[in-house]
């Protein structure tokens, strides 16, 4: 082992070996019986092991456990079940026997990982996971990840001799889905003095259809981020100018009508969610073979349908895509696409929020799962089938196959999207609007893993067709 290797897992083994001993010294237990249950469950987890594409070293089902310790039991209490948990990962059945600093770098990386996010969730957020647990133990699993990646690739990064960047990237390109689905589940387990209702584990259904396309596009070939079907902007066809006019009126007229019946119950909200929705909207992915973009700021979009007024919702809707058309652009966009791209997320937003907040359904008792659906729907069909209308009424191609297009590389985002957005809507109603923001940091790495796996470097082919 190198010097350098040497030297940084030994600092790791020393911060983690420091942190086990005072918390085994402050050693607390209120219920003996059931960590003695939760123990011996996280070490049977922890000899269900998976071995995941690309990445040396295993995975197991223990990390639940880990986050149950921090949602249920006390910190002492949690690391040792989650030590002995990677002291079991790494002596069951290996396929070469570790050596002790691996053994020991191992117990100390998850060490100093669930006891981070051990303190945010107690102390930091004080009555977050009582407020409002699945937002908590999202943003726990996110840091839980982040840390856990980066100390694992620094040092196989050492020894390999390789950039940092290049070892994470391998590590986040297929681990990261195991963390969201963990978060998930322990999020709506039925523990004690927590219920959910049963609708709510439909949150699963996207995340693993999520699993599933980043598998299909690990095992086919995926084509490069190079638009096609451009135009210069001065030759549009007379039936694409006079579609992009009727469009560009009718979200203008939406605009207006807004303006004119302006109304806020809660301005600092309103800007708050705005601010978010702006920043979100740099967090961008362009398409493959499409010369649109797609980012995170819809599920703001989806949260402002649900929680802020008409005037509100739309205005917000429409500041976004002027941020995500302007923002490190590789070329200036013109003023007609800008202009575009505002009245389709207007007309989008103006029809999810009709159907779902019209006073014809206001007194429906609709769950909020089910009204979100509607209203991801409704802005996701609207949105996609406009943008596909003008492309195909200038490059004269199928509607049909323009629009497979778009739905094949977004409609996995706009599904997970609307997941996060329903752990921040439910979250702002039962801890405040700031708390939704708890859900942020695993949205960015939802981008970021969907940004790998949709840009390869290579430039590959597929048809979605």
């Amino acid at each position: 082992m190198p010097v350098a290797a040497r030297r940084y897992a030994f600092t790791v083994v020393a911060l983690g070996g420091v942190i086990l001993a005072f918390a085994l010294w402050n050693w607390s237990s209120p219920n003996p019986i059931s960590f003695g249950i939760y123990l011996a469950l996280s070490i049977l987890a922890s000899t269900l092991k998976f071995k995941l594409p690309g990445i040396t070293g295993t995975y197991s089902v223990s990390f639940f456990f880990t986050l149950i310790g921090i949602a249920e039991f006390t910190l002492p209490e949690t690391l040792a079940a989650t030590c002995a948990g990677a002291l079991i990962q790494c002596l069951w059945k290996p396929k070469e026997q570790p050596s002790i600093i691996q053994v020991l770098f191992s117990m100390a990386n998850l060490t100093l990982c669930t006891s981070l996010g051990f303190v945010i969730a107690h102390r930091m957020l004080v009555n977050g996971l009582q407020d409002y647990r699945p937002a908590v133990l999202a943003l726990v699993a996110a840091l839980h990840f982040a840390i856990s990646t980066v100390l694992v690739s620094g040092v196989l990064s050492l020894l390999q001799g390789k950039r940092l960047p290049e070892v994470y990237q391998q590590f986040y390109f297929w681990s990261f889905p195991y963390y969201l689905i963990g978060a998930a589940v322990v999020g709506l387990l039925p523990l004690p003095g927590h219920t959910s209702v049963p609708e709510a584990w439909l949150i699963l259904v996207p995340l693993l259809y999520l699993v599933h396309f980043y598998y299909t596009l690990s095992n086919c070939q995926v084509p490069a981020g190079v638009p096609d079907g451009e135009d210069s902007g001065s030759n549009l066809p007379v039936m694409a100018k006079l579609y992009i006019d009727a469009v560009i009126t009718a979200g203008s007229v939406l605009l207006i009508y807004g303006a004119l019946h302006w109304e806020s119950a809660n301005i600092s909200r309103f800007l708050g969610y705005l601010s978010m929705a702006l920043l979100a909207a740099t967090c961008k992915v362009r398409l493959p073979r499409l010369t649109s973009t797609i980012s995170v700021s819809f599920v703001l979009i989806l949260v402002a349908i649900a929680e802020l007024s008409y005037a509100e919702a739309i205005l917000l809707s429409a500041a976004v895509p002027i941020v995500q058309n302007l923002w490190k652009a590789r070329q200036r966009p013109r003023v007609l696409q800008v202009m575009f791209n505002c009245a389709t997320f207007v007309l989008s937003t103006s029809l999810a929020y009709g159907v779902c907040r019209g006073s014809f359904v206001s007194g429906w008792p609709v769950a909020l799962p089910t009204s979100l659906a509607i209203a991801t729907t409704l802005f996701y069909v609207a949105n996609t089938a406009m943008v596909a209308g003008v492309m195909c009424l200038t490059e004269h191609k199928s509607l049909r196959y323009l629009w497979q297009r778009c739905y094949f590389w977004s409609f996995p985002y706009y599904l997970v999207g609307a997941s996060a957005s329903g752990i921040m809507i439910a979250t702002a109603r039962a801890a405040g609007w700031p708390f939704s923001f708890l859900i942020l940091p695993i949205l960015t790495m939802v981008y970021v893993s969907y940004r790998l796996h949709a840009t390869p470097k290579e430039p590959l082919q597929v048809d979605a067709s």
